[in-house]
């Protein structure tokens, strides 16, 4: 993301965005009521009776709501017309700004808090493009899902009738001929659709292998992307979670953001268990070791900030900035993974102390 201009009163911040990450990260600060101005295309009909033509023209909106389209790279603005040429457009109608990468924008608040230009200039340290394809299988069963640094999509599960050792192997070959050929239709599919930069396989015994030399057999190695084959307890969606905490996997960390974020989850449980003294939960306690400078790092789900009230948003800012002016890190998490769901069950705002108080 590249900051162009900030406002002296910091109520105003002219952008350009760079990938989908910086997408990700306006969708996470831009609320209702804000204003942004943009340049768009607007259907204008200068004829009665005619479909009209899409016109490029300026325009500024007060923000009803914010949609991410991860897949179509975009974000979606809706708002009502502020402002705009006046042989075109009525003010208060609505339109709908399509914000893609290498687009200029203009945001305003009412003020623009410290945490939220921080995270602006801190939103493209990660691959915002990294595609897993993650298949768990065992005899009979496999689960496929889509994971990105934004979205965990379950895309199907497999189930396949697999003949016992006591039958003919030609009946076993034969269903687990039909049983791999259903997972491969799907990769094939997705990998037409979508830019996939790894495939993990995972899963128990020797089914995982297996399907691995099945897919090179059957495909060309220059159309595949980077295979793995990690040990999983199963082939259901809990061994997709299990894989992406696999150490195995650490090589893929530096660069992928919820793959680090799976290892904090992780390790916070893992606190939970052991020594869950130096464990804040929640505004009230953690405000309490901020006091004391006790905040080793601070976790807080995207969702507790995305479309927050003024109120709860200056709330939050006083806790981030007491836990950074203390030396600590802070850490915001993607909510709309099962990881990061983790983080709302357990209250949406957790702390790991340096030491217990």
């Amino acid at each position: 993301m590249k900051i162009l201009e900030i406002g002296k009163k910091k109520d105003v911040i002219t952008v350009k965005t760079e990938n989908l990450n910086d997408l990700w990260t306006l969708y996470n600060l831009i609320a209702k009521n804000d204003k942004i101005s943009a340049r768009t295309y607007r259907r204008v009909v200068l004829k009665e009776g005619s479909k009209g033509e899409r016109k490029p023209m300026s325009l500024k909106l007060k923000v009803e709501s914010v949609a991410f389209h991860e897949f179509s790279n975009r974000l979606r603005v809706k708002g009502t017309i502020l402002e705009g040429p006046e042989d075109f457009v009525t003010y208060g109608t609505y339109h709908t700004f399509n914000i893609e990468p290498n687009q200029k924008l203009t945001i305003y608040k009412e003020k623009w808090l410290k945490s939220e230009i921080k995270r602006l200039k801190e939103s493209s340290r990660f691959e915002t493009d990294f595609i897993m394809l993650i298949i768990a299988i065992e005899t009979g069963l496999a689960t496929i899902s889509l994971i990105t640094n934004f979205s965990h999509k379950r895309i199907a599960t497999i189930k396949k009738n697999i003949p016992g050792k006591r039958y003919e192997q030609s009946y076993r070959n034969k269903a687990y001929e039909e049983f791999y050929s259903e997972i491969l239709r799907l990769i094939d599919e997705n990998i037409k659709n979508t830019k996939i930069n790894t495939i993990i396989i995972c899963g128990p015994g020797s089914t995982k292998v297996h399907f691995n030399q099945f897919l090179k057999e059957r495909t060309q190695s220059t159309y595949l992307p980077k295979i793995y084959n990690i040990q999983a307890s199963s082939g259901t969606e809990s061994a997709i979670l299990e894989t992406l905490k696999s150490k195995e996997l650490k090589i893929l960390k530096k660069n992928v953001k919820i793959l680090q974020e799976t290892e904090k989850i992780e390790e916070i449980l893992q606190l939970f268990s052991t020594n869950s003294d130096i464990i804040a939960i929640g505004f009230d306690e953690i405000s309490n070791a901020i006091e004391k400078g006790a905040v080793k790092e601070l976790f807080c789900a995207d969702l507790l900030i995305r479309g927050a009230s003024k109120e709860q948003k200056l709330k939050i800012e006083r806790v981030i900035n007491g836990v950074e002016n203390s030396g600590g890190k802070v850490h915001i998490l993607n909510s709309e993974h099962p990881t990061g769901q983790q983080i709302i069950d357990l209250g949406s705002l957790i702390a790991i102390l340096r030491y217990k108080i």
